[in-house]
């Protein structure tokens, strides 16, 4: 998170780290999860169609700037993705994020279901050209998109 500086992602702006502990110190965002709005009775007509592909396309303007950046996120689902006040989106929960081009990663097979892409789910570290990229982040958004 600390190569990171976009609009759509959330900020991180200090690390402390004790014996026991580590605080980060991020943006604050007032506002709601993509979630929470999708489940509101009333999503299908505060949300027209033009809405939602902006939303989309700020996502994939954020992939785009997270893939610049080597990173990918692999956990991007609506409980990921805020709404400030605005309305603007900012991508967060980073724990499951890892640099791209890693040979092995910590973790291999990770995710929510009904969000991960194939590659991801298929993953077997026994088979050395097994590999997935950022793509992984562009099923996820697709996912969503179509939860919408």
């Amino acid at each position: 998170m600390r190569v990171l500086n976009h609009d759509n992602v959330i900020q991180l702006y200090e690390v402390y780290e004790t014996e026991k502990s580590i605080y980060l110190v991020l943006e604050l965002i007032q506002g709601k999860s993509l979630q929470e709005v999708l489940k509101k009775p009333t999503f299908k007509e505060q949300y027209s169609e033009v809405k939602i592909i902006n939303l989309i396309r700020s996502l994939l303007d954020a992939l785009a700037y997270l893939a610049s950046k080597n990173v990918m996120h692999r956990d991007l689902k609506p409980e990921n993705i805020l709404l400030d006040k605005g309305e603007k989106i900012k991508i967060v929960d980073f724990g499951l994020a890892t640099f791209i081009d890693l040979d092995e990663y910590i973790f291999k097979k990770c995710g929510t279901p009904g969000y991960i892409a194939p590659e991801v789910f298929k993953y077997d570290a026994k088979v050395p050209t097994t590999h997935y990229d950022d793509r992984c982040d562009v099923f996820s958004a697709g996912c969503i998109l179509f939860y919408m």
